[in-house]
């Protein structure tokens, strides 16, 4: 089967669940709107056209991807908190199958999919400002990518703990080789837009 035919069997199935939990939107993107919180649901088609992928992510609205667009427009591939919702727990995409029924029995097994482990992966990221301040809390610096050491910089600015958002970049910025440029440049704005340690 298709796309076309899976995204139907999911409007049918699936769309109606997310909407109850408060999703809106139509076609492959929907949205979660609560404060500066964003939550993004996707359902992308593969190359090879057998099979898609069901996206989930996360925003925060003072976060502005690049470019820049309002938050009622943020795709899936911007959000800061990615995750995709898989098929088995060893298989990151939904196979159409070869006719209309299997595609309807993938939209019924994505359903449970959102059930045990789409719904509760947003659940981690749905309060703001507990879930962030708490990821901020276990953020290890020295343990992470530099960009992600950016990110949690500025949720900790967000949050009002300027010494955290300072800890955090400052190791990052140091872990960032030169040839990461943006980044760094990145990284020193913020620390220079933060209050003397």
């Amino acid at each position: 089967m298709d796309l076309p035919t899976f995204q139907k069997a999911l409007a049918t199935h699936l769309y109606p669940v997310l909407r109850r939990e408060g999703f809106k939107g139509s076609g492959a993107t929907l949205r979660r709107i609560d404060g500066p919180l964003v939550h993004v649901f996707n359902v992308q088609g593969s190359k090879g056209g057998s099979h898609g992928y069901l996206n989930l992510g996360v925003q925060l609205d003072f976060l502005d991807p690049a470019p820049p667009r309002p938050v009622d427009k943020v795709l899936e591939y911007e959000c800061a908190f990615r995750e995709r919702l898989h098929s088995t727990p060893d298989r990151g995409d939904w196979d159409y199958g070869a006719s209309a029924a299997d595609c309807e029995a993938a939209a019924h097994a994505a359903v449970t999919a959102w059930e045990t482990r789409g719904r509760p992966w947003f659940a981690r990221l749905s309060r703001w400002p507990a879930d962030f301040a708490a990821r901020i809390d276990a953020f290890d610096p020295h343990a992470a990518h530099a960009a992600h050491g950016l990110l949690m910089a500025r949720i900790a600015r967000q949050l009002g703990d300027t010494a955290r958002a300072r800890a955090i970049a400052e190791p990052a910025l140091a872990c960032t080789p030169e040839r990461a440029s943006g980044l760094r440049a990145d990284l020193r704005q913020l620390l220079a837009e933060l209050p003397p340690a």
